[in-house]
């Protein structure tokens, strides 16, 4: 049988290769359409890198995201959530150096010290401004390391050096403050800490507060707890972990207590809001989304569409070998046995395409499996058309075959 087919296939080249050439055809076309829909589906995987979704907590009506009161517990609750990522947070204390008496805190009182758990948390500042690599000043702040960055102005005029240990006497922002009207308290005792590297004068060049001294945040929240007080973070900033599943995310954070802003509402300083930047995002994937949808629309139409070339293909085909089908069967084949052995025909003409189409899609294909799909839907669906046809053609008799072909 199988010598009886290749023969045939020599006799028939120009027909066969009609059939190759459609079937290397679908290949292009069908790795186009299901190419287009993967595409469609990693740019939506992607969008969490490309569009993140940027969070901050802001007082109630919205308007402060800086210098406010967010508690410790909200912090807490945040960096253990599965929903957050990139979580940033700073806190703001005046500080004096040495030991120096609460009346005369106006004298000292003036380094501005700011507890920060990463750089992004400083403010609009690079790496590049600290006189520390990158991975050394990540490790340090988010440490709980009593050691400090300080600022190259400062370090210059009070004559500190690298590697000097410090004493500082601080001061905190009271968060029972009047609107209008913040209190400073000291904390109650001094603090010691290492100086670790220097930074750049941030004055003019960003939007950061005037910061001269960084102590990681861990140890902020440290020395708050070393003399009995309840930590604050005077900035809370953080990304959505997976935005694909944002409103899980927003429940989480209603159950940890923040609350959407109320524009109505009245100035305070406490931060209990969340601002989440979601637009952007949710107008991207609704556009993919739909894009997907309306291509995956098409996939019956396309797999009929296979099968219906298929057949009409395979019809033509068997419809051009009539004599040859009824001498088969005069010589005693069977009808079935011997449309099989024109269906096995055309699937070798239907692989062959299908390896050449392969070859050509290969270089811009973006995984194995892809092509495998693509064969597996047009194998299925041309050779159902295929099947069809012949099993049309082997049902007539010999006499009526042999009467149409005359």
């Amino acid at each position: 049988m199988f010598s009886y087919i290749i023969s045939s296939i020599k006799r028939r080249k120009a027909a066969n290769l009609v059939t190759v050439g459609i079937s290397v055809m679908l290949v292009l076309l069908l790795n186009l359409y299901f190419g287009s829909i993967r595409s469609y589906q990693d740019q939506l995987l992607d969008l969490s890198e490309n569009v993140p979704i940027f969070c901050q907590i802001t007082n109630l009506n919205g308007t402060m995201g800086n210098e406010i009161f967010i508690s410790e517990e909200i912090v807490e609750a945040l960096e253990q959530s599965a929903y957050v990522k990139d979580l940033s947070y700073m806190t703001v204390v005046l500080a004096g150096e040495g030991d120096f008496k609460d009346v005369e805190y106006s004298k000292y009182l003036n380094l501005h010290t700011v507890g920060a758990n990463s750089v992004a948390a400083i403010g609009e500042v690079s790496y590049d401004m600290f006189s520390m690599d990158a991975q050394s000043l990540d490790e340090l702040l988010s440490s709980d390391r009593m050691e400090c960055i300080v600022n190259e102005n400062v370090l210059k005029k009070r004559g500190w050096q690298i590697g000097d240990r410090i004493t500082l006497k601080c001061y905190y922002y009271d968060p029972a403050s009047e609107v209008h009207k913040i209190e400073i308290h000291p904390m109650g005792g001094t603090v010691e800490l290492t100086v670790a590297g220097t930074m750049e004068e941030m004055a003019g060049k960003t939007n950061a507060v005037r910061t001269d001294i960084v102590i990681p945040g861990k140890a902020s929240r440290n020395l708050f707890s070393q003399f009995g007080l309840k930590f604050f973070a005077d900035t809370v900033t953080f990304h959505v972990k997976d935005p694909m599943d944002l409103n899980s995310f927003k429940e989480k954070m209603q159950e940890i207590g923040l609350m959407e802003t109320v524009p109505e509402a009245g100035l305070s300083y406490s931060g209990y809001a969340l601002v989440v930047r979601d637009a952007d995002f949710i107008a991207s994937a609704t556009h993919l989304r739909h894009s997907i949808e309306l291509l995956q629309s098409f996939r019956p139409v396309v797999c009929i569409l296979v099968l219906l070339i298929g057949y009409v293909v395979s019809y033509l085909a068997g419809n051009s070998r009539r004599e040859e089908f009824s001498l088969m069967r005069l010589q005693g084949v069977k009808k079935f046995p011997a449309a099989f052995l024109f269906l096995t025909e055309q699937l070798i003409l239907v692989l062959a395409g299908n390896v050449v189409g392969d070859v050509l899609v290969a270089p811009a294909a973006a995984s194995v499996s892809g092509i495998l799909a693509v064969n597996g839907v047009l194998l299925t669906a041309y050779l159902i058309g295929a099947a069809a046809a012949y099993g049309r053609m082997s049902m007539g008799s010999v006499v009526y075959l042999l009467s149409v072909q005359q």
